[in-house]
C-alpha cells in the first residue's frame, strides 16, 4: 500500500496538468494552475541541512520537512505567520501562556495533529523552553511588548528573554534557523526604551547565534493592528488625536500578510542568513500624512488632531507610564498614551538604503494607503461602509439628511 501511494503522489501533478486544457474551455485552467503552484510552493528546496521527513506534493496535508516553534503564535504578527507557515505542510508547536479559547483558532491553521499547543509557557522557565524547541529545526520568536507592566519590563522581554533562547538555540542539535522578530527603528541610542531595549536584544542574539536573522519590520498594519486601528479610534471615537512635532516623522508602513509571506520566504533563502532583514512598506509616509490618510477614509468633516509640543505631552504621559509598572492593566489603555511611544512616533524610522529586504526574497510589498490593507479602516467611515465611496450621490441628498451621515 505504501508503493500505491507513493506512484499516486508522483502521478498527481501530471494528472492535474492533463485536466488543465479541458478545464480551461470553462474558465478554470488559469486558476488552477495558480492553485497547483501554490499547493507545490513548500515542496521547493528549504534552505535547512536537517529536514524532517518529507511527503506530498506541498501544501496544508502535505510534510514539508519544518518542524517550527513560534513563540508569540496568538498575537497580532504570530497569528499570520503561524498560518502561512502551516498551511505548507510544517509542523508548528506553539508555547502561550493565554486561555485554550484564545488559541483554539490556530488549531485550524495546520493539517490534523500538525499543531500542538503547549499552555502555561513562561519565558524564564529554561526547561519549558527546552521543550518547546527539542524537535524543532526552526525556531520563530514573535514575542514583544508595547507597555512595561509590574510583572515585565523592556528589559525582560526584550533582552533577557531574546538571549535566553538564543543560548538554548544553540546547544539544541536540532535548530538550524532562529528567526527573531524586532522592529525597524531599534537603536541602541534611541531615547524610547523599548526600542533601545530591542536593539541591545538584537545584537546580543546575533552574537550568540551568529547566523539568526532578524526581521525588523516597520508599523505593521491590518485587520487586528495596533497602528491603524489606534488612530481610527482616536479620530473616531475618542475626544482628540494628539500630534507632537507635527507629525513630521516618516515612517515605512508593511501590511501583515506581506510580512507573514516574508517570514515563510526566509525558510528558503540562504542568504538571509545572519542578516538584518529589512520588512518596509514601499511608500514613505509621514505622521501627519497617515492621519490625514484616515481622516479622508473615513469620510470625517473635522480635523480632530491635536498639536502639542513633545516636551509637553511627555511631562502629562510620564506619570501614566510610572503608574502601569505599580498596577495591574488599566482599562482602554494604549501604547499611544506612553511617554515611551512618544520618543518613537517623533523619530524617522526607515530602512537603510540597499537594506535587505521584500526585494531581495523575491517579493513585491503592497502599498498600506490602497486596496486590501486599508480595507480594515473602510468598515469604520462615517454612515456605513458603503456611504463612503458616494460623493456623487451626496449632491442629491436632501441637507437634513447628509449631517447623519456626514456628507458634504
Amino acid at each position: 500500500s505504501s508503493d500505491l501511494q507513493e506512484r499516486l503522489t508522483r502521478m498527481l501533478p501530471r494528472v492535474l496538468q492533463s485536466l488543465l486544457p479541458a478545464l480551461s474551455q470553462h474558465g478554470a485552467g488559469q486558476s488552477l494552475r495558480v492553485a497547483s503552484t501554490q499547493v507545490r510552493e513548500m515542496s521547493s528546496e528549504l534552505a535547512l541541512a536537517q529536514q524532517g521527513k518529507r511527503a506530498g506534493v506541498g501544501g496544508r496535508s502535505s510534510i514539508s520537512g519544518v518542524t517550527a516553534t513560534i513563540f508569540g503564535a496568538n498575537g497580532f504578527v504570530g497569528s499570520y505567520v503561524t498560518n502561512e507557515i502551516a498551511r505548507k505542510g510544517a509542523q508548528v508547536v506553539l508555547p502561550h501562556r493565554t486561555t485554550e479559547n484564545a488559541v483554539q483558532h490556530l488549531q485550524q491553521m495546520g493539517d490534523l495533529g500538525q499543531v500542538v499547543l503547549l499552555s502555561d509557557f513562561n519565558i524564564t522557565d529554561e526547561d519549558m523552553i527546552k521543550y518547546s524547541i527539542s524537535r524543532s529545526n526552526v525556531v520563530i520568536n514573535l514575542i514583544g511588548q508595547r507597555l512595561e507592566t509590574r510583572n515585565y519590563d523592556f528589559e525582560d522581554v526584550h533582552v533577557k528573554w531574546p538571549a535566553r533562547l538564543a543560548k538554548l538555540c544553540a546547544a539544541s542539535p536540532n535548530v538550524e534557523r532562529l528567526i527573531h522578530f524586532s522592529e525597524m527603528g531599534a537603536a541602541e541610542n534611541h531615547k524610547s526604551r523599548r526600542m533601545s531595549s530591542k536593539a541591545r536584544g538584537d545584537k546580543l542574539v546575533q552574537s550568540i547565534v551568529p547566523n539568526a536573522t532578524i526581521v525588523k519590520p516597520g508599523p505593521i498594519v491590518g485587520v487586528e493592528d495596533y497602528f491603524f486601528n489606534q488612530m481610527v479610534y482616536q479620530l473616531s471615537f475618542g475626544v482628540v488625536a494628539t500630534l507632537m512635532d507635527d507629525g513630521a516623522a516618516r515612517l515605512q508602513p508593511t501590511w501583515v500578510r506581506d510580512v507573514a509571506d516574508a517570514t515563510s520566504a526566509l525558510l528558503k533563502s540562504e542568504q538571509s542568513k545572519g542578516k538584518s532583514v529589512y520588512l518596509s512598506g514601499p511608500e514613505t509616509l509621514s505622521v501627519r500624512g497617515i492621519y490625514d490618510l484616515m481622516i479622508k477614509t473615513l469620510r470625517l468633516q473635522k480635523d480632530d488632531t491635536v498639536h502639542l509640543p513633545k516636551s509637553f505631552a511627555g511631562a502629562l504621559l510620564k506619570p501614566l507610564d510610572n503608574i502601569r509598572r505599580m498596577l495591574p492593566g488599566l482599562p482602554m489603555d494604549s501604547h499611544f498614551n506612553s511617554a515611551d511611544y512618544l520618543e518613537e512616533i517623533t523619530r524617522d524610522s526607515m530602512a537603510p538604503k540597499g537594506a535587505f529586504g521584500y526585494t531581495e526574497l523575491g517579493m513585491k510589498a503592497n502599498k498600506v494607503t490602497e486596496g486590501l490593507p486599508l480595507e480594515p479602516v473602510r468598515h469604520f467611515r462615517k454612515g456605513g461602509y458603503r456611504w463612503g465611496d458616494m460623493e456623487e450621490v451626496a449632491n442629491h441628498v436632501p441637507e437634513s439628511i447628509k449631517k447623519y451621515y456626514n456628507l458634504k
